[in-house]
């Protein structure tokens, strides 16, 4: 059964105080040759751990994964010729025996192999710890309040990969993984890192783990695209002056050709069209983030057609009655 659901979030134009643009100048400088990022990053004290509060009766905890890193970053040191070893021992199989997640090496948890840059990102984020805690705070507060969840929440956060610095600069600094109903890990890259995109992820997120208490991950192309449509249409109540480059297509044209392949496809078990519909293929005609938009222009459809239907019954309502009563076919 797959349960994990990888988003990608984008937003332009606000950034975190004390986030360089830069990667060279991100986090804190060297002032001799004898300073050593590491050094500060060492001193557990400063380095924040986790932090639990409890919302409507219910529990969240936001653990920050930046000593295991910091960990990573001082055996690689000694052992450069073992860094997948020690990134499996000291990051990978820790996450996974402790939340019960069969975690892969897969995107975005690929070894980093740029060590002095992920020293900087992880200088960044204890720097900004304080403002980074508050906006998860927040969102996931506005979201407890619209969408009440019924288990505990745990949210973990780390740096990004550098390598997968294009990735991360074409999302602004956060990607996100909801694993099950429980679980959540956030990845962010400071250089790149905007405010506006970590509200939306856990919003986006947070409304994942609500869907998998009561339902499972579904394998047909519609399910895939109406899971990512409900998240994101959840995180536009939320902040609804946040604008994301996967919300709506760039043409009618666009829009047109990917409905006819997902109309073609509905039932598809697919991986590669699935594919086809987050990476995006020019000549099927299906742009990146198809999955994204065309569930967003379903909910839209689906909510103009039931405005009174409450946000917690359409989150559990299946895939194809959602298609069906949001009448998008005789739209389109």
């Amino acid at each position: 059964m797959r349960r994990k659901v990888l988003s990608l979030f984008a937003i332009v134009l606000i950034v975190l105080t004390g986030c360089s643009h830069d990667s060279d100048k991100t986090g804190a400088s060297r002032e001799s040759n004898d300073y050593s990022i590491k050094e500060e990053l060492s001193t557990k004290k400063d380095v924040p751990s986790s932090f639990s509060f409890t919302y409507n009766d219910q529990k969240f905890e936001i653990v920050y994964f930046y000593e295991s890193f910091i960990e990573y970053i001082k055996e690689a040191e000694m052992q450069p010729g073992n860094l997948d070893g020690l990134y499996i021992e000291t990051i990978i199989n820790p996450i996974a025996e402790e939340r019960g997640v069969r975690l892969s090496k897969g995107w975005g948890f690929g070894t980093p192999t740029q060590l002095e840059i992920l020293e900087k990102y992880l200088q960044s984020l204890i720097d900004n710890h304080d403002t980074i805690q508050k906006l998860i705070i927040d969102s996931l507060k506005k979201s407890a309040d619209k969408l009440q969840p019924g288990s505990d929440k745990t949210i973990f956060v780390l740096p990004a990969n550098p390598v997968d610095k294009d990735v991360m600069e074409s999302v602004v600094g956060v990607s996100a993984v909801t694993w099950n109903e429980n679980f959540i890990s956030l990845q962010i890259a400071p250089p790149f890192f905007e405010e506006s995109s970590l509200k939306r992820a856990v919003a986006h997120e947070y409304h994942h783990t609500v869907f998998f208490e009561n339902n499972e991950m579904g394998n047909t192309l519609l399910e895939s695209v109406l899971i990512e449509g409900k998240a994101d249409t959840f995180a536009k109540i939320i902040y609804p002056d946040i604008q994301m480059p996967w919300s709506n297509f760039s043409s009618a044209e666009n829009e047109r050709q990917t409905w006819k392949v997902l109309k073609e496809n509905t039932s598809s078990l697919s991986p590669a069209i699935q594919d086809d519909f987050f990476l995006g293929d020019p000549s099927k005609g299906i742009p990146e983030w198809a999955n994204y938009k065309i569930g967003n222009k379903i909910m839209e459809s689906f909510i103009e057609e039931y405005p009174s239907i409450s946000i917690s019954e359409w989150t559990d309502m299946p895939a194809d009655e959602i298609l069906t009563k949001s009448n998008y076919e005789e739209k389109h």
